[in-house]
């Protein structure tokens, strides 16, 4: 008998289904695009930045690219998103929705 319902109990178990806690996260995409360029595509704009008005001195021995991703990355960062891919040109981020 134990063991009828020790069955029943796992079956129970594994028959609940977790809630997708996705669905209350938004997606935002920051892409490199030329030597001094980023877009930022937010769930609620679409901004272009041009690098060169930050004035944000790059280091002698750093790649743009990379310099300038770090530091979106760094930004958004900062706002709450965590970054959950990436690859030479992009970096995925998500939030909890707000």
């Amino acid at each position: 008998m134990k063991y009828l319902f020790c069955i029943l109990v796992c079956l129970a178990l594994a028959s609940v289904t977790p809630r997708a806690q996705d669905s209350a996260r938004t997606i935002a995409i920051v892409k490199w695009d030329g030597p001094d360029r980023l877009y930022y595509n937010l769930p609620d704009q679409f901004e272009l930045v041009q690098m060169k008005d930050r004035k944000v001195p790059i280091p002698k021995d750093a790649q743009p690219e990379e310099f300038w991703l770090a530091y979106a990355a760094n930004e958004m960062a900062k706002q709450g998103w965590e970054a959950v891919n990436l690859n030479s040109r992009r970096i995925l981020f998500r939030r909890v929705k707000k």
